[in-house]
């Protein structure tokens, strides 16, 4: 008898790329994981006046922490949607012990940390403005969806946020079972005993599933439109010693964050420190800054008087060609 190959960590990222191949391969062909969106052009952040000078004088996004967003639940959700479809998937014959582990041990998911900028794809919601831009006394600030992305120094990952539950269970049940018949097909080619098999798949699967759950939420609030950029703490590449943590406080929290600069804002720091030695010109580099399109004043606000004080704003800060306009609430919140 051939003897098996032995789980290494090198042989384990060598099964787990083959694993993301296949998956990979199924999302572009599996009817249940190929949704399409429509391009995105224009996304929207909410925010207080407050934010809006912050933004725009800084150069910088907030990126909060998701376990302190303003839906608390919303990632628990993404987490009892799993070990509800546990249950049903252990009736579908795929292996036990697999959906054994991935029951017992859910809760490593919530070792890695996500950190969130979110925005929405309508920018003028009633109940956006009520949210999140001070009972409507605040902005909507409209962002090229594509250039901010390009413009942020960090890496990100983009999100639409996902309401169907269709989908969403749709998505876990797959997900789970090619996962497992990947590995079932491999099982008795490798010696697992050091690690253990239904622990290495347990985990490989909680991977998978913990990037997915990020960007579901419940379908009671499909009216929020929501995008997010995210940023992953994973413990690995990325370790929460190595940045620069930041933290507000609201009136019953201490709320920690992460700065997401503009590379405008980097270069700006990197010259101050004399990096880039005399230079002077920086024009190249304006195209760097956040990318926005349009501000919407919010339903609250006196339009005009806050209107010239954002052109003044958006003119000391090197900004032309930005669209201001009114919402279109047709009254004060």
């Amino acid at each position: 008898m051939k003897d098996k190959i032995l789980i290494t960590s090198e042989t384990w990222r060598a099964l787990k790329l083959q694993m993301s191949d296949i998956i990979m391969h199924n999302i572009f062909t599996n009817d249940k994981l190929n949704k399409m969106h429509p391009a995105l052009g224009t996304i929207y952040h909410y925010a207080s006046l407050d934010t809006l000078i912050s933004i725009v004088e800084n150069q910088t996004l907030y990126s909060t922490n998701i376990y302190f967003l303003n839906d608390k639940k919303e990632y628990n959700y993404g987490v009892d949607l799993i070990l509800s479809r546990i249950t049903v998937l252990k009736e579908c014959g795929l292996n036990q012990e697999i959906l054994n582990s991935l029951e017992k041990h859910i809760n490593i998911i919530y070792k890695s940390e996500r950190y969130a900028t979110c925005f929405s794809k309508n920018g003028d919601l009633l109940s956006q403005w009520r949210a999140y831009a001070n009972y409507g006394k605040g902005v909507s600030i409209g962002f090229d969806s594509i250039q901010l992305d390009k413009s942020i120094d960090q890496f990100l990952q983009r999100k639409h946020i996902e309401y169907d539950i269709q989908y969403q269970t749709d998505t876990i049940d797959e997900l789970v079972r090619i996962i497992i018949n990947f590995f079932e097909k491999s099982k008795e080619i490798f010696d697992w005993a050091e690690y253990g098999y239904e622990w290495l798949v347990t985990n490989a699967i909680v991977e998978f599933l913990n990037d997915i759950i990020s960007s579901f939420k419940d379908p009671s609030f499909f009216e929020e439109q929501e995008y997010r950029f995210e940023y992953i703490i994973d413990g690995n590449m990325i370790r929460k010693k190595d940045l620069e943590l930041h933290f507000r406080a609201n009136e019953t929290q201490i709320i920690p964050y992460l700065k997401l600069i503009s590379k405008y804002r980097k270069f700006e720091i990197n010259k101050k420190n004399g990096k880039y030695g005399d230079i002077e010109d920086d024009s190249f580099f304006l195209h760097k800054k956040l990318p926005i399109r349009e501000i919407i004043v919010g339903p609250s606000l006196d339009y005009e008087m806050t209107k010239m004080g954002i052109e003044e704003l958006l003119k000391k800060n090197d900004y032309e060609e930005v669209l201001i306009k009114k919402s279109k609430i047709p009254y004060r919140i």
